[in-house]
């Protein structure tokens, strides 16, 4: 019974500093799970600012000319001379090409020569209506020979007249010989050859002008934009910029169609622009940027801080004490630059990068760096 005693109590001795042991090795590995798990995390923050934010929409649009002109003979010729090239910019009355008008100066001539000759009839009659009225004066013939004379410088007066309308006319026809440009802008592809036989009523016309200063380009607006639109417009110009590979250029919204298209859920829409240069090219796709209205006194933040969770649209807010809690927000505008949202006070800190690995009332470190605040 002795011996069994001696061998217990080594045996309990060393089962207590087992224990003791393995219970001081689980309180280690637990501390140090607590210390890991309490770790802050690191982020990249943005405060939400107030500032006004203009309301943009961005839309694609074709550059499409104010005006477009075929040129077309007013007679039936033959082309002398092609005055201009293809592709060449011209001006308002400047000439493009010359007909042969060899028969219509010959008739304006003839015509020309034939008012001299009545002119000349007229005033021998005149002569005459005056020596008869002195005659008559004088008794030596009777009234009838001055109504006579009279009437033949009316006639004459009246052919005269006529003589000159037709000199008129003849001019007009030779006038025609010289195609001038009814406007400014470039020539598109001449169609015609020097010799070549052209007629009004000819299908194709001799060549084209395109406007292109100023410039419009066309463009489509959703049914849900229209009002905010119509708006902006009755409010003063409304602001259009182009995007044309690494260029803006500034215009104004120049035509809103009378109706939306049921059909595509749009409005057809213009905006102007200056082309001195040329660089708005039409038929070429481009992107334009609308300004619909200016948004008052906004709270903005960086897109990058809006989350999306099973609640809806929310941020990560940066509390005073370093822990983090969930702030659902109402997005009203969006970009790749600014979120515009409701719900959030000014001022408030909010995550932008690291939100990923948060959730609500874990302790955080703010970096410094790009995006960060």
């Amino acid at each position: 019974m002795t011996v069994k005693l001696r061998l217990l109590v080594p045996i309990t001795i060393l089962t207590v500093a087992v224990a003791l042991a393995y219970w001081w090795n689980v309180r280690a590995r637990t501390s140090e799970t607590n210390a890991s798990v309490e770790k802050p995390v690191p982020v990249r923050s943005n405060i939400a600012e107030v500032r006004d934010v203009p309301e943009v929409y961005s839309a694609s649009g074709f550059v499409t000319p104010l005006n477009v002109v075929e040129i077309r003979p007013q007679v039936t010729s033959t082309i002398r001379r092609v005055d201009i090239k293809e592709g060449q910019t011209v001006r308002t009355g400047q000439r493009m090409f010359t007909l042969d008008d060899r028969s219509d100066t010959a008739n304006a001539d003839k015509a020309s020569a034939q008012v001299i000759k009545d002119q000349a009839l007229l005033d021998d009659a005149r002569r005459t209506l005056a020596r008869n009225t002195d005659l008559k004066a004088k008794g030596f013939v009777s009234q009838s020979a001055v109504d006579s004379a009279q009437s033949n410088v009316d006639a004459l007066a009246a052919t005269l007249a006529s003589d000159k309308a037709a000199v008129a006319a003849m001019q007009v026809a030779v006038g025609f010989a010289a195609v001038t440009a009814p406007m400014s802008g470039r020539v598109g592809e001449i169609k015609v050859h020097v010799g070549s036989l052209v007629q009004p009523t000819a299908t194709l016309p001799l060549t084209t002008i395109i406007q292109v200063d100023p410039i419009d380009v066309a463009f489509n607006i959703p049914e849900r934009e229209v009002q905010k639109l119509l708006a902006a417009q009755r409010a003063g110009p409304v602001p259009v910029r182009a995007h044309v590979e690494n260029r803006i250029i500034n215009g104004h919204l120049s035509f809103i169609d009378s109706a939306v298209d049921s059909a595509a859920g749009s409005l057809k829409a213009k905006a102007e622009f200056e082309n001195r240069d040329g660089f708005l090219w039409s038929g070429t796709l481009v992107t334009v940027d609308l300004s619909l209205r200016i948004l008052q006194h906004a709270v903005v933040i960086s897109p990058r801080a809006v989350q999306v969770g099973p609640q809806g649209q929310f941020v990560y807010r940066i509390e005073p004490d370093g822990r983090v809690s969930s702030q659902s927000i109402t997005v009203d505008y969006l970009t790749s630059d600014l979120a515009v949202v409701q719900g959030l006070q000014p001022g408030s800190q909010v995550v932008i990068e690291g939100g990923q690995n948060l959730r609500p009332g874990l302790h955080v470190i703010v970096i410094k760096g790009d995006g960060a605040s």
